[in-house]
């Protein structure tokens, strides 16, 4: 066995700290508190055991920045999406609260849930130029129809382009949206990125142009003080 100068010797501390990333905050729109704040009513209303994980306000207050959060990460910014949450609440016939973990895959409907050609009957519609829905059309026309229509079913890189567009329109299903709109086409390898990725990008990329949109301010400070607002928390800034 080496000894333990031997092995440190060599080290650089603050090299291999500064190769440890480092997590940024998560920025939190009023729109997303306000939705949590919905949530946390409705969800005392289906969960009749809901003291066992909020007890008192402090417990309520921690558990909403928790909710916040996920919500955020997640891409939850839409009265469709938790419908389809509170739904899945209601079919759970739980009498505990389910964690914020749980309660998001509730809000993300499967194709079937929304009436949707699953990926792979998609890809064959797309193929032959027969839609039985408006969103395999919408993502054909966005990948080409004619490369479709001219192409192998094995055409793999065809295929990743018509799931990552079938992906995209699926999110605005999910999320409420007119199913009809341009879409960007895939920078780099995007097309090859997992589904869950793209969806999550993209509800990303809607919410920051809803924020633009509305003029929220995108101050850290202002935010801060909204946030709490919301949560009816005081801050120590007002003492």
């Amino acid at each position: 066995m080496k000894p333990v100068r031997d092995i440190t010797e060599h080290l650089d501390p603050p090299a291999a700290l500064a190769k440890i990333p480092v997590v940024q905050p998560v920025r939190i729109d009023p729109a997303t508190a306000h939705l949590v704040n919905q949530v946390f009513a409705k969800l005392q209303g289906i969960f009749p055991a809901w003291r066992q994980a909020w007890p008192d306000d402090h417990a309520l207050r921690s558990a909403k920045r928790e909710w916040i959060a996920g919500f955020v990460q997640a891409g939850i910014n839409s009265d469709t999406q938790l419908a389809w949450g509170f739904q899945g609440a209601r079919r759970s016939r739980k009498d505990f609260v389910p964690s914020v973990g749980v309660f998001v895959e509730w809000c993300k409907p499967s194709a079937a849930d929304m009436g949707l050609p699953c990926e792979s009957d998609a890809w064959h519609q797309a193929l032959l130029g027969q839609y039985a829905h408006a969103a395999v059309r919408i993502a054909a026309e966005a990948t080409s129809t004619f490369d479709l229509r001219t192409a192998k079913q094995g055409d793999k890189a065809l295929r990743q382009r018509f799931e990552r567009n079938y992906a995209i329109v699926m999110r605005r299903a999910q999320t409420g949206q007119p199913l009809e709109g341009r879409i960007a086409k895939g920078i780099g390898h995007d097309s090859a990125r997992p589904r869950e990725q793209v969806q999550l990008e993209y509800s990303h990329r809607e919410a920051e142009r809803l924020v633009e949109l509305q003029g929220i301010a995108r101050n850290a400070l202002a935010a801060r003080h909204q946030l709490l607002g919301l949560l009816r928390v005081r801050s120590h800034d007002d003492d």
